[in-house]
């Protein structure tokens, strides 16, 4: 069983298209939904998560669409995987076991270190892909 729903996965697509365009204005969300084949009502319960995260936040109006609260460098996955999943750890069961308690505190301390990297690490920005082409 996958670690990451849909929606962890859509948001971080989400996130990647929002980080590429966000250095020069908003995207729209029909961008965001063009360039990800993710459905646009989808899409609005993500960003809403995101938005209320405090990941991301949006404008209104004829150029409006959405955009990062701070740059790529200061999110991490863990924080969009956090924000979408809502209790992102190995599971919710209430185990009596003293040992198998302290294996999945294990487990959870070493998920969110591997998911603590930034989101600039994957995440080709444009600027980036401006200097690979000069």
């Amino acid at each position: 069983m996958p670690i990451l729903t849909t929606k962890g996965v859509y948001g971080l697509m989400a996130i990647a298209q929002i980080a590429n365009a966000s250095k020069f204005e908003p995207i729209s969300i029909k961008d965001i939904s063009d360039k990800t084949g993710v459905s646009k009502g989808y899409l609005e319960q993500i960003l809403n998560d995101l938005r209320n995260s405090k990941i991301i936040s949006s404008k209104k109006g004829k150029n409006g669409g959405y955009f990062l609260r701070k740059s790529a460098q200061k999110i991490s996955f863990y924080d969009i995987f956090y924000a979408l999943e809502k209790d992102f750890k190995m599971t919710n069961l209430d185990v009596k076991d003293k040992t198998l308690q302290q294996f999945f505190k294990n487990g959870d301390e070493k998920l969110k270190e591997v998911f603590s990297s930034p989101i600039s690490n994957i995440i080709k920005t444009t600027e980036n892909s401006l200097d690979s082409t000069i």
